[in-house]
């Protein structure tokens, strides 16, 4: 038999041809492959039915259904919930603190008042993080505005502060999982349980003033002189939007050693009390900032220490705050432990 004369080698031109061709026809395939990936799916799961498949949002969904607003959420929408985690709840007092004690309550009061709370979580509107814009901005809930005296009070807008440090509701409570998706909107998990405002700064003063272990009392005694009358109308207009940094009676008590409030001039106690309102706004303390801020009285000085800051006016010892981010509906308290003085 007569050997052919083709050999493999003859085949080569060929093979490469081949090859080629199946290189370009499976990098056709890949980059077709990889337009698909690059189309994320669209979530197919609600709002409530993503937090039903997330464990640590159990107390949560536990309360939506008791608020019977479970069939509200799982409505097109679009909704953004920012979510308070199982931890975040058991901050609160009962019965409020866990899904079993959510579960039980049987009183049609408490029951309101869980609905009103979970509503002060809900914008209507799909809102990422990305959207939320830098520094200090505010949105309305899908909470009912109180009404007092025929006027709506502000216990229905929530206040955000974002900056390198995250996204910060109210002051004190921060996003701590953003940008969870539903197919009806965005979840954000929170740290804390936000609850709204139910008095005005004026109010909160006088509250805790006679309470049984009491505070700001010197604070009301000097809000109260006639001296200083444009101060407490400020602070008592629910219609306002202001800043207080409120002294503590200690505080008060080494200002003035053995001298009575009473003794301090008409002029004094009003320089003193100008120092510690900011009439322009809410400022929160995920808001400060080294460097100044403008209060009725003139700039004060804002300085870092430790993981907060402290106030100082032109004399005198610096302040610490104490307590910060007090909501009300007219604005928002800090509480420091010096009179900030002229």
């Amino acid at each position: 038999m007569r050997k052919s004369s083709f050999s493999f080698r003859s085949w080569a031109p060929l093979r490469l041809l081949i090859l080629g061709l199946c290189g370009a026809l499976s990098l056709s395939l890949s980059a077709c492959n990889d337009d698909d990936d690059d189309a994320p799916a669209a979530p197919s799961q609600n709002i409530v039915q993503v937090a039903q498949s997330n464990a640590d949002f159990s107390t949560l969904v536990a309360a939506v259904v008791k608020a019977d607003l479970a069939t509200t959420l799982s409505g097109a929408g679009p909704f953004t919930v920012f979510a308070p985690t199982n931890a975040a709840f058991a901050k609160l007092a009962p019965p409020f603190n866990s899904a079993a004690s959510i579960s039980a309550i049987t009183d049609a009061a408490q029951i309101s008042q869980l609905r009103g709370i979970l509503l002060y979580h809900v914008v209507g509107a799909n809102i990422k993080a990305a959207d939320i814009a830098a520094g200090a901005s505010s949105a309305t809930t899908a909470r009912p505005a109180s009404m007092v005296g025929g006027t709506s009070t502000n216990d229905n807008t929530l206040y955000l502060s974002k900056s390198s440090a995250g996204v910060f509701l109210n002051g004190s409570t921060q996003v701590t999982m953003p940008d969870i998706s539903a197919s009806n909107g965005t979840i954000h998990a929170i740290n804390n349980v936000l609850m709204p405002p139910t008095q005005t700064i004026a109010q909160l003063v006088t509250t805790s003033a006679s309470a049984a272990t009491p505070e700001f009392t010197y604070l009301l005694q000097a809000l109260e002189r006639p001296a200083a009358a444009a101060v407490l109308t400020a602070a008592a207009d629910p219609s306002a939007n202001v800043t207080v940094f409120a002294p503590t009676d200690a505080a008060f008590r080494a200002l003035l050693g053995s001298t009575p409030l009473s003794a301090v001039s008409d002029a004094d106690l009003l320089a003193i009390l100008s120092l510690h309102v900011v009439g322009s706004g809410r400022v929160f303390s995920s808001d400060l900032a080294p460097g100044t801020v403008s209060t009725l009285g003139g700039n004060i000085t804002v300085a870092s220490a430790g993981g907060g800051y402290t106030l100082k006016g032109g004399s005198g010892a610096a302040a610490n705050v104490a307590m910060a981010n007090i909501l009300t509906t007219n604005g928002v308290v800090h509480v420091i432990d010096q009179v900030i003085q002229p």
